[in-house]
């Protein structure tokens, strides 16, 4: 089977794991100006022991993720804030494709050539009436490089209403519909409150 011929579209958001989640909103939000779209605390959702802080900078559900752990449970601080430090902070990093059926693609090809697909073909959601409970409102599956950095192949992100803070309720409905459900099958998630 031949790669999907519609490639990636851009690589479109980063994971990266923090020490101290306070510090990292404060410089994200304070600093660099990204809005908190959501968060989730420490063992709140499934078996994951991290937390996960959803950030934008764009009008999309999310463009950055802060995963972090209880205090003095996460990774430690970096000895050295250098461009050339061999720590890292990436948790993984996220392509997009077009659409659901290039999604579907994406995952026919990668087990044919026997990549394991460690989760997905997904949709994160915890509304979607095919969500896996989980966060971040688009589809995706997860692979990892030879290296074992984590890599996510995705696509419909959510777009998000900057005035409630809650996805779009034209977006998730489209979604719905192009998904097979009925309009009215489900309601966005809640908006995250500060």
């Amino acid at each position: 089977m031949p790669r999907p011929s519609g490639g990636f579209t851009r690589l479109q958001h980063a994971a990266i794991k923090v020490h101290d989640i306070e510090a990292a909103k404060d410089f994200y939000v304070n600093t660099l100006g990204f809005t908190i779209s959501e968060i989730f605390e420490p063992g709140t959702v499934g078996d994951f022991p991290f937390g996960l802080c959803f950030m934008r900078c764009t009008e999309l559900h999310h463009d950055m993720n802060l995963i972090f752990w209880p205090e003095g449970e996460g990774p430690a601080p970096p000895e050295e804030r250098s461009f050339f430090s061999l720590q890292t902070g990436l948790h993984h990093i996220a392509f997009e494709v077009e659409d659901r059926a290039q999604l579907d693609e994406w995952a026919s090809y990668l087990e044919e050539k026997e990549i394991e697909i460690f989760w997905g073909p997904s949709i994160h959601s915890p509304t979607h009436p095919e969500g896996d409970g989980f966060w971040g409102e688009n589809h995706a599956l997860y692979i990892s490089d030879p290296s074992g950095n984590c890599i996510e192949i995705f696509c419909d992100m959510a777009v998000m209403d900057p005035y409630t803070n809650r996805v779009n309720e034209e977006w998730f409905r489209d979604r719905l519909s192009r998904d097979g459900h009925p309009r009215d099958a489900a309601a966005p998630p809640e908006a995250w409150k500060a």
